[in-house]
């Protein structure tokens, strides 16, 4: 959001622009807190000034304390007020004195208000940027979360991977050596059978070897 100047603000608190800006001013204090509450303050520092007035009295005029808490503005009126009072003796024209004064008033309260929008600058921007750090640090909390969470899946995942694979490696070894033993006992009992056949023929053989031996 665009916000106005400080010098736009004090030219819509002194009615120095047309309507059509003084509008546009008006809308935007309608959307925006922040320059709301600031012209709030402003217009009511002006009406503490424009709520002063100068006592009528016979003789030596004596100022009264302005309300407006600013002591180089208070020291411009008391000053003027004071001069013209021992200039003449008749009724104080608190118009006047209030013409002749304005300008510095004026002068005064826009430095007042220039500061007062640079602190709620500052203010403004020091409160934006705690926001913008405590965000920062909870998106790098919850990153890091998010990392850490991945990474315990993914331990998991290998844990259940190497798992699977020690069970597959013991499943291949037990099935393996099934087949070497069923294959040694098949081997060993082919000899067994091997070892009797020899041996019957063996003793097939000699005694046909010994009926057609010779006689003396």
């Amino acid at each position: 959001m665009n916000h106005p100047s400080r010098e736009e603000w004090m030219s819509y608190l002194y009615d120095e622009l047309n309507a059509d800006q003084s509008a546009n001013l008006q809308a935007h204090l309608h959307t925006c807190p922040d320059c709301k509450s600031k012209v709030n303050e402003w217009q009511a520092a002006r009406s503490g000034l424009d709520e002063w007035r100068v006592p009528k009295r016979r003789g030596r005029v004596v100022l009264a304390q302005p309300m407006v808490k600013w002591a180089a503005a208070a020291a411009i009126v008391l000053s003027i007020g004071v001069g013209i009072g021992r200039l003449t003796s008749a009724p104080l024209d608190v118009q006047q004195v209030r013409a002749a004064i304005e300008p510095e008033m004026r002068q005064e309260l826009r430095r007042e208000f220039a500061q007062l929008f640079r602190d709620q600058l500052d203010k403004s921007a020091s409160t934006t940027l705690a926001a913008s750090t405590e965000q920062t640090r909870q998106l790098l909390a919850e990153f890091a979360r998010a990392v850490e969470a991945k990474r315990t899946e993914d331990y998991q995942a290998i844990n259940a991977a190497l798992d699977k694979l020690q069970s597959q490696r013991l499943a291949d070894f037990f099935s393996l050596k099934k087949d070497v033993d069923t294959m040694a006992v098949l081997t060993e009992s082919g000899f067994r059978r091997a070892q009797q056949q020899l041996v019957q023929l063996a003793d097939y053989t000699q005694p046909a070897n010994s009926s057609n031996s010779p006689q003396h």
